[in-house]
């Protein structure tokens, strides 16, 4: 009697195992050993050239996948599988390495997410690498990858692969997916062809809904002027509170740029699991200023309990407050100048500047942040604050490392301010300059400001860097910054340019173009354009008075020609120009600066909606509609060209076309 309960006990607990299992799904890898070639898989790879991907039979192994890649570049196999949402997996292969380099190794990881799991380098005999994780809320596929490289880790070398298997794990932390993945999506769903009249669409309504901004302001300050201060700051409050609302509406409609997102939670994630000194152990191409911010955000998100989407919000909130800083600036600085209305109509310009909104809330990018670096320092500099404007540029460097391209411009921003004093004539002094000096400040109060600025920014960068060393090199930093700033060797990365004019978009550096090659040549063009602006700086600075909007206009102009001109650009690398032309336009009272802010606002959002979505639909093979590369391109060199003559109007002619009553 005791065995025949005993039986009936343990048949019941088999019958309750898997009734509580029947919902989970353990799937199978298809042609897991590549013994029939590399059938069920698929091959992908950022860049064609030098890749090799094909079946193998390995001495002592037997069948396997092997992965060539002879210049940096993701190439891998992929494989669809069905999972259960929610649920924690393992999964691993065996792999042999040999000269395996940069970026993620070879590696087994998620197609589309930017999640890896071991990482190996080297020359290495066959030994088994793992990936553990779950899937998300209501994620119904996982595309299992081996490969060599990861989303921006480009990597070289020879790898080999063989018995892929995925089981169901304990528990894990790393998410292999998103609530906002569609990559579940069945044929008859998938879709067929890129959106180009939905992008165009999209483009002309928000800059249509822009405009209607920009003509208000431009009527408003066309009145008499009238500078009545007060009463203001319950629509700045209104406004501001509208283009929260905006963003807020956006991040929940798209979760973000799949890899920007997954490897912004994911880093921060991981900052707070390993601590600073370990963070670098693995890939990570942003500098260690940013990882501080977005380990703050993982902390909050543990807080709050958020799921996905709401983790997603919280990542871009601080490039939303950069969004709306800069509106509030802008409106602090342009009611000095023009009437109330026209000083709020501009602040509502920037506040509802659609690419601003859509880069911070729909992308998920941190651009902006770049931007308030850069216009911060600049108007510190005003106010005769050196050292501060010196700490907040090294902040800014900290964070990303595009800011460099703008540090030889704050150099001679500063041997200005050594040599002539004050931007302003009327500001007051502050800091070190009016305890040591009369009103006119010696120069060597001014040089010694600007020394102590120097030390103060390499300092912050410093300070940042030491927690994150770890057991790396110590010039490690240095080797972080060339490393993020050259991971892309291509002539553009989706940035409609000069280069993406003639077809050379996603085409690597060293292909020859006019006997140099793309990379020699674009080189070249960075190194004029920072020239350039340096020079036509300097000269504004001494040949005219008061040139207060020179500063903000010479980094926009080196900016944007460094953009359309210089190789290793992405579609963003000119997003920062905007602020910058709207401060110029601001101090130079010239009315055609703000077209030509309204111009590359459309310009760029087009540019930026269209790379999102072909990165969200290359696993279904779609690529770029040629035709907005080829027009937007065109567009954009026509608008350098108009920039041009615009710049030299005012920094050498020092003769702006009013703009309002200031």
């Amino acid at each position: 009697m005791k065995l025949k309960r005993s039986v009936f006990v343990v048949f019941l607990a088999a019958l309750l195992l898997l009734a509580g299992c029947s919902s989970v799904k353990l799937p199978s890898v298809e042609n897991a050993s590549f013994d029939s070639g590399t059938s069920g898989w698929t091959e992908k790879s950022y860049y064609k050239d030098g890749v090799e991907i094909k079946a193998v039979n390995d001495s002592g192994h037997g069948g396997a996948a092997f992965i060539s890649v002879g210049s940096e570049n993701d190439a891998r196999l992929v494989q669809e599988l069905p999972v259960s949402s929610n649920t924690a997996y393992r999964i691993s292969c065996d792999v042999r390495t040999e000269g395996v380099s940069g970026g993620a190794g070879a590696n087994i990881g998620v197609y589309g997410v930017a999640v890896t799991g071991d990482q190996v380098f080297g020359d290495s005999d066959w030994h088994t690498i793992e990936l553990v994780g779950r899937t998300a809320e209501g994620q119904k596929t996982l595309a299992v990858s081996v490969g060599v490289g990861s989303h921006g880790g480009l990597s070289t070398g020879k790898a080999w692969f063989d018995n892929v298997r995925i089981e169901l794990a304990e528990s894990a932390d790393k998410l292999l997916g998103s609530n906002a993945s569609k990559s579940g999506a069945s044929s008859e769903e998938a879709p067929t062809e890129f959106p180009t009249a939905g992008i165009l669409a999209a483009t002309v309504l928000s800059t249509c809904f822009l405009l209607i901004f920009v003509i208000l302001h431009k009527r408003s300050a066309n009145k008499p002027l009238k500078l009545d201060k007060k009463g203001g700051a319950g629509y700045v409050l209104m406004i501001l509170a509208a283009a929260l609302a905006v963003r807020v509406a956006l991040s929940f409609i798209f979760y973000g740029h799949k890899t920007d997102i997954n490897c912004f939670t994911a880093w921060g994630r991981r900052l707070i699991e390993v601590g600073p000194a370990h963070f670098y152990d693995q890939w990570c191409d942003y500098p260690p200023g940013y990882m501080l911010v977005l380990g703050a955000m993982s902390w909050i998100n543990k807080l709050v309990g958020g799921d996905a989407n709401v983790y997603a919000l919280i990542v871009k909130l601080p490039c939303i407050a950069a969004d709306l800083i800069c509106a509030y600036l802008i409106y602090r600085y342009a009611k000095k100048t023009m009437s109330l209305g026209a000083a709020l109509l501009l602040m509502a310009v920037v506040a509802f500047t659609p690419v601003m909104a859509y880069v911070s809330s729909a992308w998920g990018q941190i651009d902006q942040v770049l931007a308030l670096m850069l216009i911060l320092p600049i108007l510190l500099l005003y106010k005769r604050r050196p050292v501060l404007a010196g700490l907040v540029f090294g902040l800014g460097i900290a964070m990303k490392p595009q800011a460099l391209m703008c540090g030889p411009l704050f150099a001679a921003a500063c041997l200005v301010y050594v040599i002539k004093g004050a931007v302003d004539e009327g500001e007051k002094p502050h800091g070190l300059s009016r305890l040591l000096s009369s009103a006119k400040k010696p120069a060597v109060v001014r040089l010694i400001e600007i020394i102590i600025a120097v030390i103060g920014a390499f300092a912050v960068i410093y300070l940042i860097s030491i927690p994150f060393r770890g057991e790396q090199e110590p010039l490690w930093i240095v080797k972080k910054y060339f490393d993020t700033a050259t991971s892309y060797k291509f002539a553009t990365v989706n940035a409609y340019n000069f280069w993406a004019l003639i077809g050379a978009n996603w085409k690597s550096v060293d292909t020859p173009f006019l006997g140099l090659t793309y990379g020699k040549w674009g080189t070249a063009a960075m190194v004029f354009f920072v020239a350039v602006g340096m020079g036509l700086y300097i000269f504004a600075s001494f040949k005219h008075k008061v040139p207060k909007g020179a500063l903000p206009l010479a980094m926009a102009y080196s900016l944007v020609g460094i953009f359309t001109f210089g190789h290793y650009m992405h579609e963003r690398y000119v997003f920062p120009a905007l602020m910058l032309i709207m401060l110029a336009y601001l101090f130079y009272n010239d009315r055609y600066l703000l077209w030509t802010y309204f111009a590359y606002s459309a310009t760029i959002l087009l540019n930026c909606i269209a790379a999102f979505y072909y990165s969200k639909l290359y696993e279904y093979g779609l690529y770029w509609d040629e035709r907005i590369i080829f027009w937007c391109s065109l567009v954009n060199v026509i608008l350098f060209a108009a920039f041009t003559v615009q710049t030299f109007a005012l920094l050498i002619g020092n003769k702006p076309k009013r703009g309002y009553n200031g």
